[in-house]
């Protein structure tokens, strides 16, 4: 049996769902005419002062739980002492209006501290969450519309995952449902097998742009710019620094007050871009066709390692609301696609030019035209024994790629790399983040061994430097027979 302590609106609120569940219930209160209330629907009622309760009252020895619900926390304390004191082994539940209140009724023995204002807060937020996404949702569609016959650009970030393809395949199709043409366009290249046999499975239409300058000329003939899976122009994209975009779509840390555009939406608690667009097409009531669903809920997967890394709740809500209108069969494709002989090629560089300091590795793979191959090795190297952290780097045109994983707690990779290299040249996540540094005077060079000796050198060391491991040096190689062997994956 419960026993209800107080018919405030707290009070009123738990005894209508105590009923509603069929509990047996005795509500104790000093106010009798709000007791008539109860006594009419065959509750047993107690009229009494808390601070004069008697706590040896038959229907107070019957009950187990007791809920001390009243405004005011003097008597609630009072009380809470007498029948903790009395009935040591009762459930006691009792209400506190702020923290200090809750540390106090804690230690006095209250089983359950019921914070109204954190309940309070924990009930207005995810309303004003989603008036919040609403008013959002609003506004895209009618900047969206803005565009004119001229259309929409959106730019992907340089070399686009799976969860950057789908986030801007969900803008075009938001695009589509309010009649405005557009265009995805993407810098880099597309190398890596996933990625190709995403586009491929599911018929995308992406356009490459090759430099800045083209980059800009489509700025020039379009209505409106969109910048996905990126924030900043430049940085890690083709558009040129000074375009200030129309939309940005992100999820990965940034400094917002290097933000600039119009419409911005940068989530970094989120797992996926492609999360924030489930939300926007949900919010107006787009229903995505099986290939929007299938990209969406491949793109989440892929950014969130199958759920075991920056996974929030709004990810997996995502992920329940798409997964019943995706494609099956062409997910079952994209989990194992054949891997190029050049993508081989440089996870064997990595391999053979490895160095380790401590639970560190570098690994410099010469020059690559698939810069994608990057992240497979870096994953690849991760799985060495003893190894916590990882840097593949490689030289693709005019510009050093960078790739790094880490398993290991202490480090933040995005941090980390930006220390090493620049905010302007690098960034990420905690556990995986990326960076591209330009060759300058260095990309000239007649001499291709010692190009590849002076990047080599200068990458590793910044590198080392920054994860404090410049004296520890275990140099592996690669005549020596591998003393740490790759796990299976």
């Amino acid at each position: 049996m419960y026993i209800i302590f107080g018919c405030g609106s707290t009070g009123n609120a738990v005894i209508d769902i105590l009923i509603e569940m069929e509990k047996e219930v005795t509500v104790v209160d000093r106010d009798e005419s709000v007791l008539s209330k109860w006594q009419d629907l065959h509750v047993n009622v107690i009229a009494s002062e808390i601070s004069s309760f008697d706590i040896n009252n038959p229907l107070c020895v019957q009950a187990n739980i007791m809920m001390l619900l009243t405004g005011d926390s003097k008597s609630n304390l009072i009380l809470l002492k007498k029948l903790k004191n009395k009935f040591a082994s009762k459930f006691m539940l009792v209400k506190a209006s702020d923290q200090e209140e809750a540390d106090t009724l804690k230690a006095n023995g209250a089983d359950m501290v019921l914070h109204t204002g954190k309940i309070l807060a924990q009930t207005i937020f995810p309303e004003l969450e989603g008036v919040e996404m609403k008013q959002s949702a609003f506004t895209l569609a009618n900047t969206i519309k803005e565009a004119n016959s001229k259309g929409l650009a959106i730019f992907l970030q340089d070399n686009p995952d799976p969860d950057a393809i789908a986030s801007g395949l969900t803008l075009q199709h938001i695009c589509k449902f309010f009649d405005v043409e557009s265009n995805i366009y993407y810098g880099g290249s597309i190398s890596h097998q996933k990625n190709k046999a995403l586009i491929n499975l599911l018929h995308m239409d992406l356009i490459e742009a090759k430099t800045s300058e083209e980059a800009m000329e489509i700025v020039r003939n379009s209505g409106k710019i969109a910048l996905v899976e990126a924030s900043i122009p430049s940085k890690n994209n083709i558009l040129p620094a000074d375009v200030i975009p129309n939309f940005i779509f992100d999820h990965h840390p940034v400094d917002l007050n290097s933000v600039k555009g119009d419409f911005i939406d940068i989530q970094p608690k989120l797992g996926a871009t492609s999360t924030i667009m489930t939300k926007y097409i949900r919010q107006l009531n787009i229903k995505p066709n099986h290939q929007l669903a299938t990209a969406l809920l491949y793109g989440i997967r892929t950014d969130t390692r199958e759920f075991t890394r920056n996974t929030s709740s709004d990810d997996l809500i995502a992920v329940s609301y798409l997964s019943p209108l995706a494609d099956g069969n062409v997910l079952n494709q994209l989990e194992s696609p054949p891997m190029s002989s050049e993508t081989l090629d440089i996870i064997g560089r990595a391999i053979r030019n490895r160095e380790i300091r401590g639970s560190y590795l570098a690994s410099f793979v010469d020059f690559i035209s698939e810069r994608d191959a990057l992240p497979q090795a870096a994953e690849m190297m991760l799985q060495l024994e003893g190894i916590n952290t990882v840097l593949i780097f490689g030289i693709n045109e005019d510009k050093v790629q960078l790739s790094a994983r880490s398993r290991d707690t202490r480090v933040n990779l995005g941090t980390l790399l930006q220390s090493a290299f620049g905010k302007l040249n690098s960034g990420g996540h905690a556990t995986m983040a990326a960076g591209v540094i330009n060759l300058g005077i260095l990309g000239d060079a007649n001499d291709r061994t010692s190009l590849l000796k002076v990047t080599s050198d200068a990458v590793r060391k910044k590198f080392f430097s920054a994860v404090g491991a410049e004296s520890e040096k275990e140099k592996l190689s690669i005549i020596e027979e591998p003393k740490a062997r790759i796990a299976r994956m």
